[in-house]
């Protein structure tokens, strides 16, 4: 093979997937999404006052990613339980000050036709 082929080869098997993190919410265990519904979530633009924080887990980050052609929209929505799955796996039980940023197409850097970043902090009550 010469080394127009493997360069064509490695861009091709390297450009599969997104480049961020997302779960396959429809693999995940029925426990853990019950969790995950469970963790309370507070956006940074709502002026609802959240129960006092006890622990603090550290900031998160997830990602609602339409990759293929056949996946549905990114979403708000989809982002929030990638969020809440993130907590999850901390053992956190909330999500204060979550905000969105809704990009287009950034192929080079999510490998995503559209992206959803939800942002926030992982915490106790």
């Amino acid at each position: 093979m010469n080394k127009v082929t493997i360069l064509l080869i490695g861009m091709i098997l390297s450009g599969c997937g997104s480049f961020v993190p997302v779960q396959d919410v429809s693999k995940v265990d029925p426990a853990t999404m019950q969790q995950a519904y469970k963790v309370k979530t507070f956006t940074a633009e709502s002026n609802m006052s959240y129960p006092e924080v006890k622990h603090y887990h550290g900031p998160i980050t997830a990602y609602s990613c339409k990759h293929m052609l056949t996946d549905p929209p990114a979403s708000k929505g989809d982002a929030l339980m990638q969020l809440r799955l993130k907590a999850v796996d901390l053992g956190a039980n909330g999500i204060i000050d979550i905000t969105f940023d809704l990009r287009g197409t950034d192929t080079w850097g999510t490998n995503c036709w559209e992206t959803v970043q939800a942002s926030g902090t992982a915490v106790d009550f």
